[in-house]
Protein backbone atom coordinates (compact mmCIF):
# COMPACT_ATOMS: atom_id res chain seq x y z
CA UNK A 1 0.00 0.00 0.00
CA UNK A 2 1.45 3.27 -0.86
CA UNK A 3 2.26 6.09 2.04
CA UNK A 4 0.24 9.18 2.13
CA UNK A 5 3.54 10.60 3.51
CA UNK A 6 5.41 9.06 0.23
CA UNK A 7 3.32 10.52 -2.05
CA UNK A 8 2.79 13.86 0.13
CA UNK A 9 6.67 14.52 -0.96
CA UNK A 10 6.58 13.16 -4.34
CA UNK A 11 3.84 15.85 -5.04
CA UNK A 12 5.48 18.59 -3.14
CA UNK A 13 9.35 17.91 -5.38
CA UNK A 14 7.20 17.99 -8.57
CA UNK A 15 5.30 21.31 -7.68
CA UNK A 16 8.58 22.86 -6.34
CA UNK A 17 11.13 21.17 -8.90
CA UNK A 18 13.85 20.39 -5.50
CA UNK A 19 14.22 18.02 -2.90
CA UNK A 20 15.70 21.22 -0.66
CA UNK A 21 12.36 23.36 -1.76
CA UNK A 22 9.61 20.22 -1.33
CA UNK A 23 11.15 19.36 2.30
CA UNK A 24 10.66 23.06 3.10
CA UNK A 25 6.60 22.85 2.31
CA UNK A 26 6.49 19.79 3.80
CA UNK A 27 8.11 20.92 6.77
CA UNK A 28 11.12 17.91 6.44
CA UNK A 29 14.58 17.86 6.00
CA UNK A 30 15.98 17.05 2.57
CA UNK A 31 18.30 13.82 3.88
CA UNK A 32 14.48 12.73 4.71
CA UNK A 33 12.47 13.84 1.44
CA UNK A 34 15.41 11.91 -0.29
CA UNK A 35 15.13 9.12 2.09
CA UNK A 36 10.99 8.95 1.32
CA UNK A 37 11.41 8.76 -2.49
CA UNK A 38 13.86 6.25 -2.56
CA UNK A 39 11.43 4.08 -0.27
CA UNK A 40 8.92 4.55 -2.83
CA UNK A 41 10.87 4.38 -6.16
CA UNK A 42 11.79 0.78 -4.14
CA UNK A 43 8.15 -0.08 -3.42
CA UNK A 44 7.22 0.65 -7.14
CA UNK A 45 10.25 -0.26 -8.90
CA UNK A 46 10.79 2.12 -10.81
CA UNK A 47 12.41 5.71 -11.26
CA UNK A 48 9.85 8.45 -10.51
CA UNK A 49 11.78 11.09 -10.82
CA UNK A 50 14.60 12.99 -13.26
CA UNK A 51 17.55 14.50 -11.09
CA UNK A 52 20.13 15.54 -14.28
CA UNK A 53 18.61 18.61 -14.90
CA UNK A 54 18.68 21.70 -13.00
CA UNK A 55 15.30 21.46 -11.71
CA UNK A 56 14.03 17.49 -10.33
CA UNK A 57 11.06 16.50 -13.39
CA UNK A 58 8.77 13.19 -13.05
CA UNK A 59 9.82 10.31 -15.44
CA UNK A 60 6.97 9.06 -17.67
CA UNK A 61 6.34 6.58 -14.76
CA UNK A 62 6.04 9.54 -12.49
CA UNK A 63 3.80 11.49 -14.70
CA UNK A 64 1.37 8.65 -14.18
CA UNK A 65 1.69 8.62 -10.42
CA UNK A 66 1.57 12.57 -10.01
CA UNK A 67 -1.98 12.41 -10.94
CA UNK A 68 -3.03 9.43 -8.73
CA UNK A 69 -0.99 10.76 -6.18
CA UNK A 70 -3.29 13.99 -5.83
CA UNK A 71 -6.14 12.62 -5.99
CA UNK A 72 -5.60 10.25 -2.91
CA UNK A 73 -4.15 13.23 -1.05
CA UNK A 74 -7.26 14.98 -1.50
CA UNK A 75 -9.53 11.99 -0.32
CA UNK A 76 -7.62 11.86 2.15
CA UNK A 77 -8.05 15.57 2.89
CA UNK A 78 -11.77 15.35 2.33
CA UNK A 79 -12.01 12.11 4.58
CA UNK A 80 -10.31 14.14 7.73
CA UNK A 81 -12.37 17.26 7.26
CA UNK A 82 -15.19 15.08 7.69
CA UNK A 83 -14.18 13.18 10.33
CA UNK A 84 -12.91 15.56 12.37
CA UNK A 85 -15.49 18.51 11.94
CA UNK A 86 -16.16 19.91 15.38
CA UNK A 87 -13.21 18.40 16.82
CA UNK A 88 -10.39 20.90 18.13
CA UNK A 89 -6.76 21.25 16.84
CA UNK A 90 -3.36 21.22 18.53
CA UNK A 91 -0.02 21.56 16.30
CA UNK A 92 2.91 19.60 18.30
CA UNK A 93 6.54 20.04 16.63
CA UNK A 94 8.95 17.34 17.82
CA UNK A 95 12.56 16.74 16.92
CA UNK A 96 13.06 14.41 14.19
CA UNK A 97 14.27 11.49 16.34
CA UNK A 98 11.58 12.04 19.15
CA UNK A 99 9.42 11.68 16.50
CA UNK A 100 9.88 7.77 15.99
CA UNK A 101 10.87 7.14 18.78
CA UNK A 102 10.02 7.41 22.80
CA UNK A 103 6.85 10.06 21.86
CA UNK A 104 4.96 7.52 20.15
CA UNK A 105 3.64 5.66 22.36
CA UNK A 106 2.81 8.79 24.38
CA UNK A 107 1.06 10.39 21.68
CA UNK A 108 -0.57 7.31 21.04
CA UNK A 109 -2.15 7.40 24.53
CA UNK A 110 -2.86 11.36 24.48
CA UNK A 111 -5.28 10.57 20.98
CA UNK A 112 -6.94 7.51 23.06
CA UNK A 113 -7.40 9.90 26.17
CA UNK A 114 -8.55 13.07 24.30
CA UNK A 115 -10.49 11.49 20.74
CA UNK A 116 -11.80 15.30 20.65
CA UNK A 117 -8.57 16.94 20.12
CA UNK A 118 -6.94 16.10 16.47
CA UNK A 119 -3.55 15.95 17.49
CA UNK A 120 -0.97 17.44 14.27
CA UNK A 121 2.58 16.17 14.70
CA UNK A 122 5.26 17.73 12.90
CA UNK A 123 8.87 16.64 13.23
CA UNK A 124 12.33 18.86 12.20
CA UNK A 125 15.36 20.23 13.40
CA UNK A 126 14.89 21.46 16.90
CA UNK A 127 15.88 25.37 15.59
CA UNK A 128 13.43 24.79 13.10
CA UNK A 129 10.62 23.55 15.28
CA UNK A 130 12.04 26.39 17.54
CA UNK A 131 11.16 29.01 14.66
CA UNK A 132 7.96 27.46 13.88
CA UNK A 133 6.76 28.02 17.03
CA UNK A 134 7.87 31.86 17.63
CA UNK A 135 6.15 32.37 14.30
CA UNK A 136 2.69 31.27 15.83
CA UNK A 137 2.67 28.28 13.10
CA UNK A 138 2.86 25.65 16.38
CA UNK A 139 0.73 25.38 19.31
CA UNK A 140 3.20 23.28 21.49
CA UNK A 141 6.82 22.51 20.43
CA UNK A 142 9.25 20.12 22.05
CA UNK A 143 13.20 20.95 21.38
CA UNK A 144 16.23 19.88 22.20
CA UNK A 145 19.42 22.08 23.57
CA UNK A 146 22.61 21.26 24.87
CA UNK A 147 23.25 21.75 28.69
CA UNK A 148 24.13 25.41 29.61
CA UNK A 149 22.59 27.04 26.11
CA UNK A 150 19.76 29.63 26.37
CA UNK A 151 16.59 29.81 24.09
CA UNK A 152 17.35 27.62 21.12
Amino acid sequence: MLDPLLLRSFVAIIDTGSFTRAGERVHLTQSTISQQIRRLEQQLGCPLLDRSGRQVVATAEGEKLLGLARRILALLAQAEEQVTEGSVALSLGVPEDFAAGAITPVLAAFARDYPEVRLEVQSGLSHEIWQRFEAGELDLALVKQTRGQGSP
